[in-house]
């Protein structure tokens, strides 16, 4: 029998920032580049029969270019994941040339718009044949509940420093990178799917504010992924909203 998906996207500018740099890729759409987020969450349940990708974008760079990132590389894997409509390719195959493809849209955005100052993060979680595959490149983060274990899927690109700061480490990895200057190397992990499991994509909007704990706390009490989604947003808000928020909640029934 097929996995079911319950899946719920919420984005908010949050309460600091006047605009929203984020982006996400739900249910094959993305947000237009100016924009200011989601009034509420968009939802879908879908049978899990074919290959399926989800994915957040933090953009980087000030002004107005955080968002031509986050959207560059949302409008790109929109076009890339039709492909496998088509095709049949094997899944870490398909998350290299993504990746490959998707930087290349940003570094393009670059070039049009004169200036080496933006970038995006991307974590994504692709769905194939029972199988799930978390990709990330920055500090855009995947997490999975699981039997009441709650855990970090991805791995956080950032630039090891001794000592505590205030001030958060440069990333290591992101999307907006110059193959003639330096390779990105994604981080891909592959799980077996769980009748029960949640995931969480998100943005740093939301880490930065929620500890682990309080987002375990949020995702293990919440009955739909909708009223997840809702519930980690106006966390976030409440603790101060300091950066643009987005998630993306997975249930698999």
């Amino acid at each position: 029998m097929p996995y079911i998906l319950d899946a719920a996207c919420l984005c908010n500018t949050g309460k600091v920032r006047k605009n929203n740099e984020d982006n996400f890729f739900f249910d094959g759409r993305c947000l237009e580049e100016d924009n200011n987020g989601l009034k509420h969450p968009v939802t879908m349940t879908k049978t899990l029969r074919r290959e399926l990708c989800l994915a957040v974008f933090d953009g980087m760079g000030g002004e107005n270019f955080g968002e031509c990132a986050s959207f560059a590389a949302a409008d790109c894997m929109q076009n890339t994941t039709r492909k496998l409509k088509d095709f049949f390719i094997p899944e870490r195959k398909f998350l290299n040339k993504m990746c490959l493809a998707v930087n290349d849209a940003v570094v393009a955005k670059q070039q049009e718009l004169c200036t080496e100052r933006m970038g995006s993060t991307m974590v994504a979680l692709y769905f194939s044949y029972g199988y799930v595959y978390v990709c990330n490149l920055g500090d855009s983060r995947a997490y999975r509940l699981r039997d009441g274990e709650f855990l970090q899927l991805s791995v956080d690109h950032l630039e090891k420093r001794e000592g505590q700061t205030r001030k958060k480490a440069p990333l290591t990895q992101h999307l907006g990178i110059s193959p003639e200057n330096f390779l990105i190397e994604p981080f891909i992990a592959k799980g077996e799917l769980k009748h029960g499991d949640r995931y969480l994509l998100c943005s740093d909007g939301l880490t930065d504010m929620l500890s682990n704990f309080e987002i375990d706390d949020i995702m293990s009490n919440a009955l739909t992924a909708e009223e997840c989604a809702q519930k980690l947003v106006d966390a976030a808000l409440e603790k101060g909203g300091k950066d643009n928020v987005t998630v993306i909640v997975c249930r698999i029934l």
